[in-house]
């Protein structure tokens, strides 16, 4: 698996994935950074050091809570893709970057039947620039985007490669977490005492948290329990978007929830309440 977003602390599912990897329940291969592309073509409101200052802060958080088997932050893209006169896919220009150069090497070691899970919670720039740098890889990887609206998509050329060309699937088109109203912070209450839980909590009780509430995790989620999305739809002939009506929020509030008290992810070092402790493994 690779997780790749352009901000961390903002959601909750990427400490939630580092918790399945800590507790040796899933094989993260990287941790990519991507520049929010917010503002573009005509001005960036953000730089991609921003997002990497953010993953960095909760990457310290869960090191000092005992989690483990997280890979250091990587690199991903720094600018959007500008689609070519021709319209030609083959004929974006494109500069590799550390991120798209591990999303290759990764997903050569990938087959169709075994393949690459990438997830993306921001835009599709270094995933589209892995393509172009090796467009065989595209059999050997599933693209999970996080739509979001239009926020996720303002680099609108890097969306159509990977819609078009890789093993695609999408959620949220044009919708996101609507329910404000139903966001309860205090189911996060319960989770442990320490600096990432901490973290968690008070993101949970912020007006930031009743607009992004489970984040861009559905897919992550989903992976672990399959009842987290109930059905799929067509998406412009090329790929599968989740509609409105095929989230169950209540399995992906369980599966965070279970995940997240899960003993076995909280190493030596943590604190933690209650009279079980994770352990080496």
């Amino acid at each position: 698996m690779i997780y790749d977003n352009d901000w961390w602390t903002d959601v909750p599912d990427a400490a939630y994935l580092w918790a399945k990897a800590s507790a040796g329940k899933c094989n993260l291969r990287a941790n990519i950074v991507s520049r929010d592309m917010w503002g573009q073509p005509g001005k960036y409101q953000y730089q991609l050091a921003d997002g990497l200052k953010d993953c960095e802060a909760l990457l310290r958080a869960a090191r000092a809570s005992g989690l483990r088997n997280i890979p250091d932050p990587v690199a991903g893209a720094d600018r959007a893709l500008v689609r070519p006169a021709s319209g030609r896919i083959e004929e974006t220009a494109f500069q590799p970057r550390p991120g798209s150069d591990r999303i290759v090497a990764e997903a050569r070691k990938a087959t169709r039947a075994r393949p690459l899970l990438v997830f993306c919670g921001g835009p599709c720039t270094t995933v589209a620039t892995a393509y172009l740098t090796d467009p065989s890889i595209a059999e050997r990887m599933i693209v999970f985007q996080i739509d979001g609206g239009a926020y996720n998509g303002q680099d609108g050329w890097a969306w159509e490669i990977v819609k078009q060309r890789c093993r695609f699937a999408n959620w949220a088109r044009g919708y996101f977490w609507d329910k404000i109203g139903a966001w309860n912070p205090r189911v996060f209450d319960d989770l442990p005492r320490n600096p990432l839980c901490d973290l968690l909590r008070r993101y949970a009780a912020s007006d930031l948290a009743k607009a992004n509430q489970w984040g861009d995790g559905a897919w992550v989620y989903h992976t672990f329990d399959t009842r987290c999305l109930t059905r799929a739809a067509d998406y412009d002939g090329v790929a599968i978007t989740v509609p409105q009506d095929g989230t169950d929020v209540a399995r992906m509030t369980a599966e965070f929830l279970m995940t997240m008290k899960d003993p076995s992810a909280w190493h030596a070092g943590a604190s933690v309440e209650g009279p079980n402790r994770g352990g080496d493994h």
